[in-house]
């Protein structure tokens, strides 16, 4: 008896392991990109004319309203259509809202209570891709993606058969976040629910929605750190200096390196240069600064490390981000939970030596699912 409750004790405790608890507070997102590349004599043949004017409205309204007459049939609720040249970003918030920068458009929304349909356009551009965005709604985004990304394949595929748009020219992008505050728990929320972060092609399999094996996927996690007065008293900042913050930033990128290699987390970046993190997939590793933003890609079947170390020496900023990429060799065949748990240990430990607070300093954790194909890969 004593052998049989060790052997179930030993299988619990490493079953553990591969399970995360996070706060049942985590906010959950989930966006389907659809990018359709558009041809002049595609729309040519689409508006039944010469293309010959230089204000587009005509085209672009014709085109919207017949997609959102497709939304409204499939009962999608809350979409977008963008014909504009610039990064797409979604995130949580309470109030429903977008924010344009000159390279981004920033959507804000709550998945449990907003929708709408939104057409974003320069009558006086004509742009060579159109792009449909789809924005998961009600209070299961999670449980209920699958079905969501199959709901929206089956609306573009019947959509493009009716403007007559070859299938190659579509793209489809699957986003899923899950967004907590590690130190949740230090400030009184202490109700939790358990992820095994699955791989989103599992997950969906197990729904018995097969996604087409020509996919690209990436999974990453990024920590933002708060510009706090203890992270600053870390170290002599002498802003007579020609780079006052070098000390500061040093000093961090030197303690995530060590406890990340404490933890054997091996594909990381720390940004702290006022600009967006944008994480891709890609055969050779770069990184390189455009306007607002910051490209980064990373090869996640890479066998060694990669330290990716971008920031400012001159300005001090509101936030520090931290990126860990998830390799092939983080997964297992219960999902991404070691790899969350280990890189959550690192966190608390490098916080802890940074000296932040737990009951006051937020420190955001979010959980990156991405993957994306082809249209014509799944007919």
């Amino acid at each position: 008896m004593l052998k049989i409750n060790s052997r179930q004790s030993l299988v619990r405790k490493r079953g553990a392991v591969h399970k995360v608890y996070v706060p049942a507070s985590a906010r959950e997102n989930q966006y389907v990109l659809v990018e359709c590349k558009l041809g002049r004599q595609w729309i040519e043949d689409y508006i039944e004319q010469p293309l010959t004017t230089k204000r587009y409205d005509d085209f672009y309204r014709k085109l919207s309203h017949h997609f959102f007459d497709s939304c409204k049939k499939h009962q999608l609720i809350n979409v977008n259509f963008i014909a504009k040249d610039q990064l797409v970003r979604v995130r949580y918030g309470e109030e429903q809202q977008v924010i344009e920068t000159p390279q981004q458009l920033i959507f804000l929304y709550n998945p449990a209570s907003h929708s709408g349909m939104r057409s974003f356009y320069d009558v006086n551009f004509l742009t060579d891709k159109i792009e449909l965005l789809f924005l998961s709604t009600g209070d299961e985004v999670r449980q209920d993606s699958a079905h969501f990304h199959q709901r929206v394949s089956q609306l573009v595929n019947e959509w493009r058969t009716e403007i007559k748009m070859p299938l190659s020219n579509f793209k489809i992008k699957d986003h899923q976040h899950l967004t907590w505050d590690i130190y949740a728990a230090e400030k009184g929320d202490k109700a939790t629910k358990t992820h095994g972060f699955r791989k989103l092609h599992d997950r969906y399999q197990q729904q018995s929605f097969i996604l087409p094996s020509n996919r690209n996927c990436l999974n990453f996690a990024m920590a933002t750190l708060p510009m706090t007065m203890n992270l600053l008293q870390q170290c002599d900042i002498d802003l007579a200096a020609e780079d006052p913050y070098n000390p500061l930033y040093t000093h961090v990128s030197e303690t995530f390196a060590k406890f990340a290699k404490q933890y054997n987390l091996n594909q990381i970046a720390i940004i702290a240069n006022g600009k967006v993190p944008i994480i891709r997939h890609a055969q050779e590793e770069y990184f390189y600064p455009q306007g607002e933003l910051l490209r980064i890609g990373f090869q996640p079947d890479q066998l060694g490390g990669s330290f990716i170390s971008q920031w400012d020496s001159r300005n001090m900023v509101d936030s520090i981000n931290l990126v860990f990429l998830a390799s092939d060799s983080d997964f297992t065949s219960r999902g991404y939970g070691k790899f969350i748990n280990h890189l959550t240990s690192a966190l608390k430990d490098m916080c802890a030596e940074l000296n932040f607070c737990p009951t006051r300093d937020a420190i955001t954790l979010r959980f990156y699912q991405h993957l994306s194909y082809q249209l014509a890969a799944s007919e």
